[in-house]
């Protein structure tokens, strides 16, 4: 094997554009596509005669051996500039090449005259012995186009397929990486805060008919923000309530106050949201149930509860007595991107 010796100043200042060959490497290049395409038929053939074993076309396969076996050895002829025999000709003179691989080839040559009365496990044997010796002419073929045949062509391509490789490769790394990055550091988009109204706790149930919503804006970031719901009559009796509160992960969220009006603007139920003495929201009974989110960090009695988003369906579900005439939910919220506060 011929390893191309190639610096840096190879694979960045050498010519992007093919090169221009001169007669003899012209000469070279049409010899080596011309076996290319010699090999590929004998392929064909090896495969079309174990078809036709494998379907029980005993007489046929015979027939497309005797086929392969002479274009098997004019091949052989042809790469080593002999003169090719005919088909049906007398492969006496035929010399068996040299070679140090365990399974010789052209094998098959010694029984060729007896393939008409094979049966099949013999012909099995002698298409076994063809394989081996186009596998030889492969592999012969191969080291020579490296070798004997190698023009300037070769290792423009050689280059060309290291760049691509190299592309590819810093095309995938930046990929993965800007992935990554959006992944551990999301950035807020625009999108929607969610309230459904529910029975109660025994019937937690919630439907797209029974919700509002609020747009939530990346404007107002950071800023603490008063959000008003103004219900329509079939929300006006509820005992529970889910809150949605982003469609996306990895964004940090403070609840500061929750507030339930009826019609006339009576405050019927209020709640703040601290961190009570166990380090949990206090009135934690009153959570039913609270997923993709987690609190966030280390927080201290008194504050304000601080959670951050885990996954892109974060919910909220809030318990108290049955509520009637119920008109309007005011909330305060606010909102920053998780990975841009620090680490207390």
């Amino acid at each position: 094997m011929v390893f191309v010796k190639l610096s840096i100043r190879d694979l960045l200042f050498s010519p992007w554009k093919a090169p221009i060959l001169g007669p003899q490497e012209q000469t070279f290049e049409k010899q080596k596509e011309s076996q290319k395409e010699v090999l590929a038929k004998l392929e064909s053939r090896l495969e079309s005669v174990e078809f036709l074993l494998t379907n029980e076309k005993l007489e046929d396969a015979k027939l497309l051996f005797q086929v392969l076996a002479f274009d098997l050895v004019n091949f052989q002829l042809q790469r080593t500039n002999q003169k090719e025999i005919p088909i049906g000709g007398n492969l006496s003179s035929f010399v068996l090449p040299e070679t140090d691989r365990k399974l010789k080839p052209f094998g098959f040559i010694k029984s060729l005259d007896q393939v008409n009365r094979f049966n099949e496990k013999e012909m099995d044997e002698v298409l076994s012995s063809a394989v081996d010796t186009y596998e030889y002419l492969l592999y012969e073929s191969k080291k020579e186009f490296k070798t004997r045949y190698q023009t300037v062509l070769d290792q423009f391509r050689f280059i060309k397929q290291i760049r691509f490789f190299l592309m590819s490769v810093v095309l995938s790394f930046s990929i993965f990486g800007l992935v990554y990055y959006q992944y551990k550091y999301p950035q807020m988009k625009d999108q929607s805060i969610k309230l459904y109204s529910f029975i109660g706790k025994d019937k937690p149930e919630t439907s797209e008919s029974l919700m509002v919503s609020q747009p939530v804006l990346k404007k107002d970031i950071g800023n603490w923000v008063d959000y008003e719901w103004t219900l329509p009559d079939s929300m006006s009796m509820f005992g529970g309530l889910r809150i949605d509160p982003l469609e996306q992960r990895g964004i940090r969220f403070s609840l500061d106050q929750f507030s339930i009006l009826d019609s006339k603007g009576k405050e019927l139920y209020h709640k703040k949201f601290v961190v009570s003495e166990s380090l949990l929201p206090e009135d934690y009974q009153d959570f039913l149930q609270i997923s993709d989110i987690k609190t966030a960090g280390k927080q201290m009695p008194g504050e304000l509860v601080e959670m951050i988003t885990t996954g892109r369906d974060p919910q909220i579900h809030l318990v108290f007595p049955i509520l009637s005439d119920v008109k309007t939910i005011k909330l305060k919220m606010k909102y920053i991107e998780a990975h841009k506060v620090k680490k207390k």
